[in-house]
């Protein structure tokens, strides 16, 4: 492009040249690439690293000359790969590039698939808890004297306290050290660049030299630990208040769980509890309306029940679980852990287009023996509480009740929520949350604006479609959908729906039908999504017909 500027050529006369003459030719920064060629090896890496949990190294597979220049590596794997990404036939690809992490800097140009990156977090989260633990042991005892103080006499000690951040950030090296026992070819990566460096790598988690590179292995941790700072002081702050207050009971080393974990679940559970109480009884009642009015078959009534309770259902039952767990300080609370298909972070439920469909599952420590997660549930908490969060799992996971038998999905869904009422008081301490118009009207307020905001910021074709449905069918005829069945059945309500206009439906249909669509579209697609009401949609329906038809 330099030279091309230099000898009087515009960018797009050479790029108009280059495609007459060379089809698959791409016009970079400082080079003239094959596409095709260098995307595809890169896809196979690719696969090779979501396929294996692994990561990619992106840039040894990039021609020197052209991996030589920084901003032709952007344009290599941010565009021409992208691109290419897209156009296959099967998308699953592209959909785990994007979800995983891509990691571009002066020297290295690295794939991280998302299970990499899950599995990463998992263990600096274990990490903060171990170091917490002890750095709130060290400042107690020396507020109180009573620790080996270097430097100064006893009750006057001179260890950084909470104050200091910097002495309550856990160390970046010791951080790496553990992500490199878990993942020694990266970990042989960073020895070998740092080996090969001409200056010493600098483990501050913050590096404020712009396109510093200090090794494959220190950048993914900056990257994906970016708030460790926050998380750590947090932690420790946690922990130190968690010790004054049981100074004279339960040790640091006793307790099963970290301050800053129990901390986490707290907040959820008031977060979240209300608001599923409420998503759970609003889409029964949607659920029970389209039953009375006939509107689909008993097959599909029964398919959307099942769904209300493994996704919105499972979503209660680990919450439930999760707190009591924690707040009964349940020794071998960490053995059991909820897993779920859905890799994607969790939405705020309010604005959720579909709940996760979690399962309980017991991973014993090492040497340890496999148990039912169920069994080790109820035999970890006290009285009833286990029975109840069983029964609560057995029913949300459709599976045999040990008197009853098995039941229908009407039968589950009204035996769930008859079995939260009942028993939610004696679990939490706080009653299930009945339904009553001011609160209904108060979530589908702010469900919508929810959805509203993640419509406009969304570049995803099936996340647009599936967003929009649920807005237009909630602003048309005042019920609340979600979940993928529900939305898709619902959707095919929309030909026989007089407040929805035809040009609407055809829209949205072109939609679902095209997986390459234009950008004009999916802008129309989010208009309709945002109309105020029917009136509104009406009109920008008439709008955009008659743009199209000029």
């Amino acid at each position: 492009e330099t030279k091309c500027v230099g000898a009087g050529l515009s960018r797009n006369r050479m790029e108009c040249f280059l495609r007459e003459s060379f089809p698959n030719a791409v016009l970079l920064s400082h080079s003239i690439i094959d596409s095709e060629v260098i995307c595809q090896p890169l896809e196979v890496v690719i696969q090779s690293a979501v396929l294996n949990g692994g990561y990619a190294d992106l840039r040894s597979l990039i021609p020197l000359d052209v991996a030589s220049n920084n901003d032709d590596v952007e344009q290599v794997i941010n565009v021409c790969l992208v691109d290419s990404l897209k156009l296959q036939q099967d998308t699953a690809t592209f959909h785990a590039f994007v979800k995983g992490t891509t990691l571009i800097n002066t020297d290295i140009a690295l794939f991280f698939s998302h299970e990499m990156s899950k599995q990463s977090v998992k263990m600096l989260d274990a990490e903060i808890e171990r170091y917490s633990k002890q750095r709130a042991k060290e400042i107690t005892e020396n507020k109180n004297g009573t620790g080996a103080v270097a430097g100064g006499k006893k009750g006057k000690p001179t260890v950084p306290t909470l104050e200091s951040t910097a002495a309550d950030v856990i160390s970046l090296r010791d951080v790496a050290n553990r992500i490199g026992n878990n993942y020694p070819n990266l970990f042989q990566s960073q020895q070998e660049y740092e080996e090969g460096s001409s200056c010493e790598a600098s483990m501050s988690w913050n590096s404020d030299e712009v396109g510093r590179c200090d090794g494959p292995l220190i950048e993914f941790c900056r990257t994906m630990y970016s708030d460790v700072e926050r998380k750590c002081t947090r932690a420790v702050r946690a922990e130190v208040a968690s010790l004054n207050s049981t100074r004279h009971g339960v040790s640091l080393s006793d307790r099963a769980v970290g301050a800053a974990k129990q901390m986490d679940v707290q907040e959820e559970f008031e977060t979240s509890f209300k608001d599923l109480c409420h998503l759970l009884q609003i889409l029964a009642k949607t659920i029970e309306n389209f039953s009375t009015r006939g509107l689909f078959t008993s097959a599909e009534i029964s398919s959307m029940k099942r769904e209300l309770l493994s996704g919105t259902g499972c979503c209660l039952a680990r919450l439930l679980t999760e707190y009591c767990l924690y707040r009964n300080n349940v020794e071998g609370a960490r053995a059991l852990t909820f897993s779920h298909q859905d890799h994607n972070s969790t939405p705020a439920y309010v604005s959720a287009l579909h709940f996760p469909s979690f399962s309980l599952q017991y991973n014993p420590a090492e040497g340890g023996k496999q148990k039912n997660p169920l069994q080790h549930l109820r035999e970890s908490l006290p009285g009833s509480s286990g029975l109840n969060l069983v029964r609560m799992w057995n029913i949300c996971s459709d599976g045999n009740d040990d008197d009853d038998g098995t039941k229908d999905a009407d039968e589950l869904l009204d035996q769930f929520i008859s079995h939260l009422e009942d028993s939610c008081l004696t679990l939490v301490g706080i009653p299930f949350s009945v339904l009553d118009k001011k609160a209904e009207k108060k979530l589908l307020t702010s469900r919508r604006q929810g959805l509203i905001d993640r419509l406009e910021k969304s570049s995803h074709q099936d996340e647009i479609l599936r967003t929009c449905v649920i807005l237009i069918y909630q602003q048309t005829k005042s019920f609340l959908i979600s979940g993928k069945t529900m939305t898709a059945l619902v959707m095919n309500l929309f030909e026989q729906e007089k407040k929805i206009p035809t040009r609407v439906t055809e829209v949205l249909m072109d939609l679902k039908r095209d997986n390459d669509v234009s950008p004009e579209l999916l802008h129309l697609v989010k208009q309709f999504g945002t109309a105020k009401n029917s009136k509104a949609l009406a009109a920008i329906s008439e709008t955009s017909a008659s743009l199209l038809q000029k």
